[in-house]
């Protein structure tokens, strides 16, 4: 009877699991409607926009959405990311784009024009503009606009495709990067550049509804949709935490500040060694590195690399956990670039992602407050005085008798040492330490001579004793 009951508790037991498992694989229950995904483009577009809205495109792809919706209010950025993402949009064929330039007082400058114009379709706020699409170079004199006409021709070519692709006016491509022209929202529909007007993300949702989108070139029909974002949801997407780090270090101003921080802290670390500064100056470098353009993935993989390293330096010679605590540093960040969980590969939620981090993390954690716990209390015992010098003549007792030339054992602190006299001395008879031998203690009956003092003390002793004439 016994042996029927662990079986059927067994079979409950695999069938709550495998509940369990199920609930967690099945998607959560959603409200019933379309959804539309909302990406936000603020800033200047760099590598970590590229990151940032190939994620929102996956998100949208993989959770369902009716669109993906980008808001744009930007003055511009890199050329190489902007053809990059004009090409992300296109090739995105199931995935209908929404672009809006938005709040009021928003603005498309520059990349963000030709951004705008490559989304399937596209709107702008009240009180917004876009334009301005000639090539600058920032450089020691300031912002210079370039006129070498092989740019020129190359920028005024790919937004004239993408005007073509979109079913645009293409009359406007020469206009925008020659001429700077320069569009507000009322401008840019009646000019074909865009194709609504919406104060709102809903306003364009609703206005959106039962519009075909038809990307095409020639007879080659890329994208062909018929949009149904009547009442959409609104969801705004939220990026991973590598993207944001990222963001942080694709800011000039950062990556500058980093590479200058770099360099000096090499320099210090290498003139002054055993502070650690070389080792956090070679971690701010490839932080740097980063920032300044170069690829994030080999990178990652030499700060984890670094870290390892580092951390069995730690264990092999241990110090002031100096590069301990350097190679926990490095494996963090490491992670936060490494960590699998970027599309395509992988589409899940920014819960997901941080849940993923924080198991990842959460035991390197506990390793570094280990270390550094482990670090302060080597640097307390470094700071004691030293214990066999201060043992000198201090009390100790005899434990089983001692004679001349033989070793025995006395108690000192409630600790048994090895002990040796010049006479003989009975058990729990009380002796004085007069030496130590390496581990071996020297004792006697008598205490030691108190130490002499110092010829200045026994002068300046005197002089306090000489009573006045």
């Amino acid at each position: 009877m016994s042996s029927s009951l662990a079986r059927w508790a067994r079979v409950g037991l695999i069938l709550a699991f495998a509940t369990i498992v199920l609930a967690a694989a099945l998607p959560a229950a959603r409200a019933q409607g379309p959804r539309i995904l909302l990406a936000v483009v603020d800033g200047a577009i760099d590598r970590s926009t590229v990151d940032y809205l190939q994620e929102a495109i996956d998100e949208a792809r993989g959770g369902g959405y009716a669109a993906l919706m980008i808001r744009f209010d930007t003055p511009g950025g890199g050329l190489a990311e902007t053809v990059a993402l004009a090409e992300m949009f296109n090739n995105a064929r199931d995935v209908p784009i929404l672009g809006w330039v938005g709040p009021v007082g928003a603005h498309a400058w520059s990349a963000g024009t030709i951004l705008l114009v490559s989304t399937d379709l596209a709107a702008m706020a009240p009180g917004t503009t876009i334009g301005s699409v000639q090539p600058v170079e920032v450089g020691p004199g300031g912002i210079v606009p370039v006129t070498d006409p092989k740019i020129i021709n190359a920028v005024v070519t790919a937004i004239y495709e993408e005007l073509a692709l979109h079913n645009r006016s293409t009359d406007l491509a020469a206009r925008f990067v020659v001429d700077n022209l320069n569009l507000n929202a009322t401008q840019a529909q009646s000019l074909r550049a865009t194709e609504l007007v919406a104060a709102s993300p809903q306003e364009f949702a609703s206005l959106a509804d039962g519009r075909r989108v038809v990307v095409q070139s020639n007879a080659t029909v890329y994208k062909d949709f018929t949009l149904h974002t009547a009442g959409a949801e609104i969801v705004t997407f939220s990026s991973s935490a590598r993207v944001r780090l990222l963001e942080i270090l694709s800011d000039p101003l950062v990556a500058s500040l980093l590479l200058i921080l770099g360099i000096y802290l090499v320099i210090f670390g290498i003139s002054a060694p055993g502070h650690g500064a070389e080792i956090a100056g070679i971690i701010i470098l490839l932080l740097a590195l980063i920032g300044l353009g170069f690829s994030v993935d080999p990178i990652a993989l030499l700060l984890f690399i670094v870290g390892v390293i580092l951390i069995i330096i730690e264990i092999k010679t241990p110090g002031f956990g100096v590069f301990g605590i350097g190679g926990i540093i490095a494996i963090v960040l490491a992670a936060a670039f490494l960590a699998p969980l970027r599309p395509p590969r992988f589409v899940v939620s920014p819960d997901y992602q941080i849940f993923f981090l924080a198991s990842f993390l959460i035991p390197t954690g506990f390793f570094g407050g280990f270390l550094l716990f482990a670090m302060f209390k080597v640097q307390q015992i470094r700071r004691r005085a030293p214990i066999v010098g201060m043992m000198i003549g201090q009390p100790a007792t005899v434990v089983e008798g001692l004679r001349p030339g033989e070793k025995g054992y006395v108690r000192h602190r409630g600790e048994l040492w090895q002990a040796t006299a010049a006479e003989t001395l009975s058990a729990e008879s009380k002796v004085y330490i007069q030496g130590v031998d390496g581990i071996v203690l020297r004792v006697s009956s008598a205490p030691p001579p108190a130490p002499a003092s110092s010829l200045l003390r026994r002068r300046f002793a005197f002089l306090l004793r000489r009573k006045a004439a």
